[in-house]
């Protein structure tokens, strides 16, 4: 673990950049097998400086890179430890057992995992939102129910030097997607048009929550990739400017015969207007911006999108935004 020391604690946003590109690279470096594996985790996370448990959560997406091997990108939250509120996002590559007795696998996976950590401090706002990254490795036994859906006990412990050790124990199904016969061929409408509302959550110690609306418009560049860009409208932004828009590039993986697309995507955040009179903190001209996105294709020109977006920036104005919304495609 010596390379981890090197790691600063609070990591520019190039570095987390970076980070998060490599994990997410990591899991469509195979698209030959397209067998995935769509796992959802909960349980308890446990820390080394003896307080208190927390909740812990966790979604993961698992691919097969060979018949013993796979890779995973994870979506993990490490609940409310005292003093941090921490997640981010993992990759790993797994090593997989034979099955025993038709039905149980055991795996140990091991990867990097970039995280965000809203922690308490003493300046005069009380917290930092934090920016570095880790080392997870994880144990798990998965227990097949049906040709489709499993069972699964993982147990991941986070490696962040100069910051918080953690062991998470958590209890989840996953569902076993239908092989490459099924896959989604890419034909239909390239360009949507999406109206959403949802939630802004704040990355500070009492996570305080406003409404949010927009709109966004999404161009597929291949079956594989897409770009968006987007305008966010929350009207009770505490830094005095409620209109937001952003850039971003999406990898996309479209499963369950084109029904159900999974995506990935990372780009820029920035605010629209000039600060008001008297307004304090501005928060950055420019941050960074990745996303989740589960979209349902009900029919050939309409969808059902949920999104969650992380804003991370180096003036303590993270925030998360939780959006639903109806997608209409059109175009050639």
């Amino acid at each position: 673990m010596n390379w981890l020391t090197a790691l600063p604690r609070r990591a520019p946003p190039c570095t987390v950049t970076r980070a998060v590109w490599i994990s997410v690279l990591l899991t469509v470096a195979s698209r030959s097998a397209h067998a995935e594996n769509l796992l959802a985790l909960a349980g308890i996370t446990n820390s080394e400086n003896g307080a208190p448990s927390s909740y812990g959560w966790q979604l993961e997406l698992q691919e097969p890179l060979s018949t013993h091997l796979s890779g995973s990108l994870s979506w993990l939250n490490e609940g409310h430890v005292p003093q941090h509120h921490r997640d981010g996002a993992a990759a790993q590559l797994w090593l997989n057992a034979p099955k025993w007795r038709d039905r149980v696998v055991f795996s140990v996976g091991v990867g990097p995992y970039v995280y965000f950590d809203t922690e308490k401090d003493s300046s005069i706002r009380g917290y930092s939102d934090v920016h570095s990254a880790a080392a997870i490795v994880s144990a798990s036994v998965a227990i097949d129910l049906s040709r489709s859906w499993y069972l699964s006990l993982n147990v991941n412990d986070i490696y962040a030097p100069g910051d918080l050790n953690t062991a998470a124990f958590l209890l989840g199904a996953g569902y076993h997607f239908n092989p490459a016969s099924e896959q989604y061929s890419g034909a239909g409408p390239r360009q949507q048009i999406q109206v959403f509302a949802g939630q802004t959550i704040f990355n500070d110690l009492n996570s305080r929550q406003g409404r949010t609306v927009g709109l966004e418009y999404r161009r597929s560049l291949s079956p594989w990739v897409a770009w968006s860009a987007s305008w966010f409208n929350n009207p009770v932004n505490i830094r005095a400017r409620p209109n937001q828009v952003a850039s971003q590039l999406w990898l996309v993986d479209c499963v369950a015969g084109g029904k159900l697309s999974l995506s990935a995507g990372l780009g820029v955040y920035s605010p629209l207007g000039s600060v008001p009179s008297g307004a304090a903190n501005a928060s950055a001209s420019v941050s960074g911006l990745s996303g989740l996105r589960v979209e349902w294709n009900w029919s050939r020109h309409s969808s059902l999108i949920l999104s969650w977006y992380r804003s991370f920036t180096n003036d303590d104005d993270d925030r998360d935004i939780i959006t639903l919304g109806y997608g209409f495609r059109f175009g050639s």
